[in-house]
């Protein structure tokens, strides 16, 4: 998450290396929220002179994982002077549901707050103030780190898809060796084997494997 001090000279914001494909800025639709009335919201004024689609604007602390499985937004931002627990939860809820990039413009620099607002996935969180001019970088930038973390979040789920993939087929070996006396390597041949010949995959046999072994050891008890 990239933190920004607004009310430091010289403060800028500073792009990732890694680069997406962004929609135009007249297709990407913005879930505004804040604590002013729409009358009054500068920052949904900047956005419009910038081009961006805000799909709606709604007062902080309401029910915003709700709003966003209704709206599908492209890009979450919340300027506030006091960010709740209620709307760190929800930011948790969509973080696990429905994940975007969440820009958050905050008066408070509790370390403990912007800690927490890191565990629920915003991509950017900036202190003391907003800045017309370096919203439309604000937005890129957290579009980029959102973009970032996914690519990380799939690689550890990939990474441990294969850990337990890897524990199922060394399971379903150890059967067949005990049950063919076979070596490791040939109990792994006749899985690969099986596997081919059935048009599944390794990892399918071999829980049909530990499941048909299992059945039959509970028997003979």
């Amino acid at each position: 998450m990239l933190i920004v001090h607004a009310n430091l000279k010289g403060a800028s914001v500073v792009t990732t290396k890694a680069t997406i494909q962004l929609k135009p800025q007249k297709e990407m639709s913005i879930l505004l929220v804040t604590d002013e009335s729409h009358k009054q919201s500068t920052l949904k004024s900047a956005l419009l002179k910038l081009n961006y689609r805000v799909s709606e604007q709604i007062i902080h602390d309401a029910k915003l994982a709700k709003k966003c499985m209704q709206l599908l937004p492209d890009i979450l931002i919340i300027k506030t002077n006091s960010l709740s627990a209620f709307t760190l939860k929800e930011l948790a809820t969509i973080d696990q549901v429905s994940p975007l990039p969440i820009i958050i413009y905050n008066a408070q620099e509790k370390q403990s707050l912007i800690h927490s607002a890191i565990k629920v996935g915003v991509s950017v969180y900036i202190i003391n103030g907003f800045e017309p001019l370096r919203l439309a970088s604000v937005i890129t930038v957290a579009t980029e780190k959102f973009a970032d973390r996914q690519l990380l979040r799939n690689e550890l789920e990939q990474t441990k898809t294969q850990l337990a993939n890897r524990k199922i087929v060394e399971r379903a070996k150890g059967y067949i060796m005990e049950q063919k006396q076979m070596s490791e390597q040939e109990a792994f041949t006749m899985l690969r084997k099986m596997a081919m010949n059935n048009g599944h995959s390794l990892t399918t046999v071999c829980k049909d494997v530990i499941e048909l072994s299992e059945l039959l050891n509970a028997r003979q008890l």
